[in-house]
């Protein structure tokens, strides 16, 4: 055995023995970030990023070394990839330690996993809110339900891993963690377009539309929105927009869902909820609900 391979895996199994006790954040939701004492931590080279990533994006599953390598080079990886990786992992090991978070970073024999405390992925602080906000929802608190599923958005900064996006895999991960984003801003519009709060959901669509121009249900929230504030002509003009991009860049026409849309909207029809986006349908996304329980009360920001 090498001193590498000693030294993974007696630093792996001292993980598990010391445990997880310290505080830090390591933020995949939107450029890669270890935090600790309030402030941002240089990770280390490129590779250490996407492996810590990778890692996160898996947090408590074993991730293969093959898999890994894959990651790491996407394209002829060296024939001292395996070692390269147990090097990388030191160096991360390292550094959770000297932030006073040993025994994160552990050895499988499939595989290495991350262990991270309750709180200490911006992933999963992400789920948990949205899992409470389904719930207060459930219990027929809507606008506290509301208030829940737009804080648990703002711990997104930007797409998934945005700093390692030219790699495949890290790529693949990050469409779909932007998927499940998009199915919890459609959760919390649905509240906010019930609410009558037009004017956020206007604005929420119009910055989401400028990364995703294609989303069908970001247009229909919005041209729904615009209509039911009383700017039918601004309403008409994103159905336009929405048309002619689809027929410039796809060849396709409007789904029927937005041409339904657009035929109320010319007859004059007030359209307060839209059948087949809003409503009582399944959650694009399934995440566990908890039981009802009284919501706590915030004041709105």
């Amino acid at each position: 055995m090498s001193l590498i391979d000693f030294l993974d895996r007696y630093l792996g199994d001292l993980g598990r023995s010391m445990g997880t006790g310290a505080s830090m954040e390591v933020r995949i939701l939107g450029p890669v970030q270890i935090y600790a004492d309030g402030g941002a931590v240089r990770i280390g080279s490129c590779k250490q990023r996407i492996l810590l990533a990778l890692l996160a994006c898996h947090r408590g599953s074993p991730v293969s070394v093959d898999r890994l390598v894959e990651a790491l080079w996407d394209e002829g990886p060296p024939r001292s990839a395996a070692k390269n990786i147990q090097v990388y992992i030191w160096h991360l090991r390292k550094l959770l330690t000297r932030l006073g978070a040993p025994g994160r970073l552990l050895r499988e024999p499939s595989g290495y996993l991350i262990a991270l405390q309750g709180g200490e992925l911006d992933l999963d602080r992400f789920e948990e809110q949205v899992r409470t906000a389904r719930s207060v929802r459930a219990c027929g608190d809507t606008r506290q339900a509301a208030d829940l599923f737009r804080a648990a958005l703002i711990h997104w900064r930007g797409p998934a891993l945005a700093d390692l996006l030219s790699m495949p895999a890290i790529y693949a991960e990050s469409v779909h963690l932007e998927e499940i984003r998009l199915a919890i801003i459609q959760e919390w519009l649905e509240l906010e377009t019930t609410a009558g709060n037009y004017s956020t959901v206007i604005n929420a669509c119009t910055e989401a539309i400028r990364n995703h121009p294609f989303h069908e249900y970001l247009r229909v929230y919005q041209i729904q929105a615009l209509h039911l504030s009383g700017r039918q002509g601004e309403a008409l003009a994103a159905y336009d927009s929405i048309r002619v991009l689809l027929a410039k860049e796809m060849g396709l026409e409007p789904s029927q869902m937005l041409r339904r849309l657009q035929e109320r909207i010319l007859a004059g029809e007030l359209v307060t909820v839209f059948a087949g986006v809003t409503g009582n349908s399944r959650p694009l996304w399934e995440v566990p609900t908890k039981r009802c329980r009284p919501a706590i009360r915030s004041a709105r920001p």
